[in-house]
């Protein structure tokens, strides 16, 4: 029975299969080059193939058929400064998560696209020694994201977009139980959602703009908590996850033929994932016969972005773009924990542009400074052997550097 109840505590704390960090939350917005040089502030401008995620109102911009593909590199670095002197960090590895677009523009008033994204993931890698390690070791979310959308004009001034989103989510989780002793979450789900958007020139410098992506809850019904040593258990488990909704406003202002300024404000209901709740035939079993449910707490809390960039033509070829974001984190410190080791960060942005013919090349690079956090009572770790385990500062920072070609005839 004992072990029974402490395989239960272990499921409680480890199916939260989409708690990563390196985003606000685990959430990865910067889904395109070019918005991303300019802080990723792009919701008023949506005026290439990756409006489709921004703003998908934004297509009607675009002439015939295009493509887009690109890939973002993202090397985060995490340390965890214990109570007791030592320091813990996490392992070093680059995660490139992808986009795809295609659009065409049927007729003057008509558009249709499908984006390809990855808006939610990333991973947390923390040693099996670390001071930590009972609660997380290795987390990894992968989430695709197929996105259909279709644009119409209202009128000269007025443009809409709506699409559905299919979401397809792969969770891994592992953490130890005691030495030589591991436990491995593996699961995998998916679930619907929409996303709609405006596109309106306010005159000929101004656009404004704004963008919603409703709430989808992802159905896990087919996951497996493993036991490795000497519980050597595995049991099948179900659960739900609902991604938050988000909106965005914001606009963009052509100071000049060749400057553009642009600023967007963004909101995120993050009290969506408030708890987990896993479901198993054997739970009964394992504890006793008192529950087939095990309820995980998160409680996290909504959040605002800011961001702001602007775009420099400094010939027909060649654009330059810079753009500054500031994200607050979700995570309250009552529910902290090492798989999404998350606080408030201020982003810096750099890119650049290049137009040849039918093809166009984005490249930028973002720093990313999270802010120091000191953790000093955690419900996380409360049915660990050691309940004051997280306590400690947490330091992080993050290089985030990628590429896009598009194509257009």
């Amino acid at each position: 029975m004992k072990k029974g109840i402490a395989l239960a505590a272990i499921l409680l704390v480890s199916l939260s299969c989409a708690d990563l960090a390196d985003a606000a939350g685990f959430r990865l917005p910067d889904q395109d080059l070019a918005a991303m040089g300019m802080g990723g502030a792009f919701v008023a401008q949506a005026d290439n193939p990756s409006a489709l995620w921004y703003n998908p109102a934004g297509i009607l911009q675009l002439g015939g058929t295009r493509y887009s593909a690109g890939g973002l590199g993202i090397y985060p670095v995490m340390k965890h400064e214990n109570q007791n002197g030592t320091t813990d960090v996490s392992e070093r590895a680059v995660h490139v998560p992808a986009m795809f677009f295609v659009t065409d523009r049927v007729n003057d008033n008509l558009a249709w696209g499908v984006g390809i994204t990855s808006p939610f993931g990333l991973s947390t890698n923390w040693s099996p020694y670390s001071s930590t390690s009972r609660i997380a070791t290795f987390s990894r979310v992968k989430c695709i994201d197929l996105n259909p959308n279709i644009a119409y004009k209202m009128s000269d001034r007025l443009s809409i977009g709506l699409g559905i989103d299919y979401i397809m989510l792969q969770a891994t989780l592992d953490k130890m139980l005691d030495a030589g002793t591991g436990f491995r979450l593996d699961g995998e789900g998916s679930g619907l959602g929409a996303n709609a958007g405006l596109l309106y020139k306010a005159t000929d410098e101004l656009k404004l703009g704004l963008s919603y992506r409703s709430r989808v809850k992802v159905k896990v019904d087919d996951a497996t908590a493993t036991v490795s040593g000497a519980l050597a258990i595995s049991n099948p488990v179900a659960t739900e996850i609902t991604l938050p909704d988000l909106i965005q406003v914001g606009g963009s202002y052509k100071a000049s033929d060749k400057l553009t300024l642009n600023a967007d404000l963004e909101y995120t209901w993050w009290s969506t994932y408030d708890r987990l709740v896993m479901r198993s035939d054997t739970f009964i079993a394992l504890t006793g016969g008192a529950t087939d449910t095990v309820t995980d707490e998160k409680q996290w809390e909504n959040t605002w972005i800011f961001r702001a960039g602007g775009q420099y033509r400094l010939s027909d070829e060649w654009k330059l773009r810079a753009g500054y974001v500031y994200d607050q984190t979700p995570v309250p410190d009552s529910y902290f924990d090492t798989r999404t080791p998350d606080s408030d960060r201020q982003g810096f942005t750099l890119g650049t542009g290049y137009n040849a013919g039918n093809v166009t090349i984005d490249a930028s690079y973002m720093y990313l400074l999270f802010t120091t956090r000191t953790i000093t009572d955690s419900l996380a770790d409360d049915a660990t052997a050691t309940p004051d385990a997280l306590n400690g500062t947490y330091r992080a920072e993050a290089h985030l550097f990628g590429m896009a070609v598009a194509y257009h005839f």
